[in-house]
């Protein structure tokens, strides 16, 4: 047998007479008969390789390499199984020539087993995958959801316990009680939208000032605080991927903050439909608060009322 300088098996009929100082020939010790080198080729023919009479050495590499690739699709990080252990394939790789292809035959059997083996986990881990990759997505969206923690926990065992490929299927139902959390969630805040936005509506068309705009002005202040009919998150909840796919351009800590803010929007439109009918309007802020006794109400009132009295003697006071 002939190795070349790299350490690869070479066929010594394929060397150029360049490359033969540079190899290192060995008499074989062992032998390999016929019969073991057409189940050893029937092996190699597992993994897709077709080795010819005689050529078997040579295609023991790339087999190998086969084997290496496919137990590391076998398994990953968790909550994928641990990766198999393939110290053998390492044995065998430190034998060469005869002992080499003796090493494979005398596995053969067990490899046989195990490139199934490899390939069913693979396979099965190729579809739960997406389904972990969704339910990992909805719990960063649900994470403040108040019985999200429950859910999380089971999550957190999963992976922990590296349980993707358990029996029955651990992760479709979290998937179907996320979704239907988070479906809950944006149907409530999309009605809040809607209540709140009909507030607001109503109470611009009973403002005197905006009576006078017309349809352009009206449609700037509303655009410039995001109230046009446009700005409103469009919230699609058939499916998981819907759910995911609204929550993707509107999460909900925005979707609670735009609802939150829409009365002071609708205030901000107000004042700016009264300073484009009264130039002249000054802004005062009346800031709320907290109040435990009537004398604290008292003293509100009159700070306020002074605050517009000394505002209202330079023109017309619109309250913020």
């Amino acid at each position: 047998r002939a190795i070349n300088e790299k350490g690869k098996p070479v066929d010594p009929k394929d060397l150029e007479r360049k490359s033969i100082g540079k190899a290192t020939f060995k008499v074989e010790s062992t032998t390999v008969t016929t019969a073991q080198r057409i189940q050893i080729r029937k092996l190699l023919q597992q993994v897709g390789i077709n080795a010819k009479p005689g050529e078997e050495l040579v295609s023991v590499p790339p087999f190998l390499q086969k084997l290496i690739d496919l137990a590391g699709q076998a398994g990953g990080e968790a909550p994928e199984p641990a990766r198999p252990d393939i110290s053998f394939i390492e044995e065998i790789r430190l034998t060469a020539g005869n002992e080499q292809l003796l090493a494979i035959y005398n596995r053969k059997d067990e490899i046989r087993q195990l490139i199934d083996q490899w390939r069913d986990l693979a396979e099965r881990i190729n579809k739960r995958q997406p389904n972990w990759v969704v339910l990992k997505k909805l719990m960063d969206h649900a994470a403040a959801l108040p019985d999200a923690d429950v859910i999380a926990a089971q999550v957190n065992t999963i992976e922990q316990q590296r349980q993707l490929l358990a029996e029955p299927d651990p992760v479709a139902p979290l998937v179907s009680s996320l979704t239907q959390m988070l479906r809950e969630e944006l149907k409530r805040l999309d009605q809040e939208y809607e209540n709140r936005h009909k507030e607001g509506l109503e109470r611009l068309r009973n403002d005197p000032n905006w009576q006078q705009l017309d349809e352009n002005q009206r449609y700037t202040l509303m655009s410039g605080e995001y109230l046009h009919e446009a700005a409103r998150p469009k919230v699609n909840l058939q499916s998981t991927t819907e759910v995911l796919a609204t929550l993707d351009k509107c999460p909900l800590s925005t979707f609670i903050d735009r609802v939150a803010a829409m009365p002071s929007r609708f205030d901000n439109v107000a004042a700016g439909a009264a300073e484009i009918v009264e130039p002249e309007a000054q802004l005062v802020t009346v800031r709320g608060g907290m109040f435990k006794t009537e004398d604290e109400i008292d003293a509100w009132t009159e700070n306020v009322r002074q605050k517009l009295k000394s505002a209202l003697k330079k023109g017309p006071v619109v309250i913020r």
